[in-house]
């Protein structure tokens, strides 16, 4: 697989956190991986060589044209894409990756604090990714808000429920609120790639929480093709 961290918006302190726990997840499966943040390594040549490319804390705009077309040719064409947290920052203007790969725009996360107690609550046990997660799920972290839900588009595999914590407002004074049905893990097939994003993982301790890793672990390796592809809901 491919790790790619490379950074135009926010930087993460937690993108170091979680190149150690992939790298420990990919030496445990006997997987090969490849980290940077380097956008050369999205041409057509390069990329047949990785099942996944994982977009591990990515921010903003960082491929040109001419490494859309590869990437985007990649998935398309069957490779596998995980988004962690920012991969999924609301400053990416490409439009095929804000709405078909990762399927919503991010519009803010509660502030002051901005990492705070919240419930998850799993709503496919079945897959690789969050068969092992409890349910309800109680983490601290950074609680993105979207623009939409993605369900009738995107498999929902978990959700946070918003009266767990407090909501309020972005420092624009968007309203974050999106009530009873606010995804957080999903996926789908596209084309005949797959796509997978988790808006979890802000901090560097969530990388060495055991759930946090086996929902990482375990959206590799079905990117990578363990499992069937779902129906949207």
């Amino acid at each position: 697989m491919l790790v790619y961290s490379r950074t135009s918006g926010w930087r993460h302190d937690s993108i170091a956190a979680s190149w150690a726990a992939i790298a420990e997840i990919a030496q445990a499966r006997g997987w090969s991986v490849t980290f940077t943040e380097d956008h050369a390594w999205f041409d057509a040549e390069r990329l047949e060589q990785f099942d996944a490319v994982v977009f591990a804390l990515s921010s903003g705009n960082t491929l040109p044209p001419a490494q859309q077309s590869a990437f985007r040719s990649f998935i398309e064409e069957g490779g596998g894409f995980v988004g962690l947290h920012s991969a999924g920052d609301g400053s990416v203007t490409w439009d095929w990756y804000a709405r078909e790969l990762i399927g919503a725009r991010f519009i803010g996360h509660p502030l002051n604090p901005g990492v705070r107690s919240g419930t998850i609550l799993v709503e496919d046990a079945t897959h690789p990714a969050t068969a092992d997660l409890p349910s309800p799920w109680y983490r601290h972290d950074e609680w993105y808000s979207f623009d939409a839900s993605v369900r009738g588009r995107f498999h929902v595999l978990a959700a946070v429920d918003e009266d767990s914590y407090v909501q309020g407002y972005w420092n624009d004074g968007t309203d974050l609120t999106m009530g009873d049905d606010h995804p957080i893990v999903w996926n789908r097939c596209i084309g005949n790639g797959r796509s997978f994003y988790s808006a979890l993982g802000h901090t560097e301790e969530s990388y060495a929480e055991d759930g946090v890793r086996s929902m990482i672990e375990g959206g590799i390796s079905w990117a990578m093709g363990d499992g069937d592809c779902p129906h949207t809901d």
